[in-house]
């Protein structure tokens, strides 16, 4: 049994990327990014990272299940064609840091988010128990790599482990920081009213979460609870996901509007920025010979894409 792995991504590995370890607050909705209305962020320098080309694999991701779900659909399988994103996404926009992943961005944004933010909308799952349909899937996916050229399968996987090896760069932003950085935070909340009740947790990694606060919720929808019945011999699709929207409690508003002020007095929003730069740049500086054998190759795998992503 399968569940459609409608990505070229997931089926080179880059669905196990390291995401461990990160450094930049987490938030009470995991998997969340901004709503479109959101207020602006402010202006951010360009990152290391940028040198990695996500948008170029996520074209050629996105054309490779277009040609296999073409040929799935000849094959009598239309399941992929009828529930496939109908554009490209970059696979690692996770790798480089938002101002907002160190919590929000102005007292607004705190009262009104929280430290949360509303989910993205999921395609409709597809889930097969079909052996004929895996084999059409194989198969297919395999004629489609064939209109990339040789190599461009394994450039792919090669991509997905040099991501692999930069992603766990934000273990290491902490120790950047200035050592009496978590004090100062520690205080400066204190001083708004909110002690953690284990200091030396809080300044091992100042955490938001370790005041013990109540955290909203996101909505939820029946699409949330489907599960495949997983009927062997069958093909299942499950419902999309809508946007969900994230609701603060009034106290977590709080404790958000007390978290921006406090990075802003102390320091330590721009103080993390700062630590990306350098913790990113040397992990480009260890692998950039990887980096400059493979990037070339994923330009090329991009163009090609272009070139018969319409065909």
């Amino acid at each position: 049994m399968r569940q459609r792995a409608t990505s070229v991504l997931a089926a080179c590995g880059l669905a196990g990327i390291i995401l461990t370890g990160c450094t930049a607050e987490s938030t009470p909705a995991v998997g969340t990014v901004p709503p479109a209305d959101e207020v602006s962020e402010p202006s951010e320098p360009g990152q290391p990272f940028d040198i990695i080309l996500g948008r170029q694999v996520g074209l050629i991701d996105h054309t490779h299940m277009k040609i296999r779900d073409r040929c799935m659909a000849e094959a009598g399988y239309r399941q992929n064609i009828d529930t496939a994103p109908t554009r490209p996404e970059d696979p690692f926009s996770f790798l480089t840091v938002s101002v907002r992943d160190f919590g929000p961005t102005s007292e607004e944004e705190a009262r009104r988010a929280g430290f949360g933010s509303d989910t993205q909308a999921a395609p409709a799952r597809v889930v097969s128990t079909d052996a004929n349909f895996d084999k059409a899937a194989d198969r297919c996916a395999d004629q489609a790599w064939n209109e990339f050229g040789p190599g461009a399968r394994q450039a792919v996987t090669d991509y997905s482990d040099l991501v692999n090896a930069l992603a766990p760069y934000r273990k290491e932003i902490d120790a950047e920081l200035a050592p009496d950085l978590p004090a100062k935070m520690f205080d400066c909340m204190a001083e708004r009213g909110y002690r953690a009740p284990d200091r030396e947790a809080f300044l091992k990694t100042p955490r938001h979460q370790l005041f013990g606060v109540a955290y909203g919720r996101l909505d939820g929808g029946a699409e949330d609870a489907w599960k495949p019945v997983r009927k062997p011999g069958t093909v299942e699709i499950g419902p999309a996901i809508p946007v969900r929207k994230y609701t603060p409690t009034p106290q977590e508003s709080e404790l958000a509007v007390a978290w921006f002020h406090c990075g802003q007095k102390t320091g330590r929003t721009a103080a993390q920025l700062a630590a990306v730069q350098e913790v990113q740049q040397r992990y480009v500086d260890e692998h950039q010979t990887w980096i400059d054998e493979l990037n070339p190759v994923i330009e090329e795998l991009a163009r090609r894409a272009s070139a018969i992503g319409g065909s």
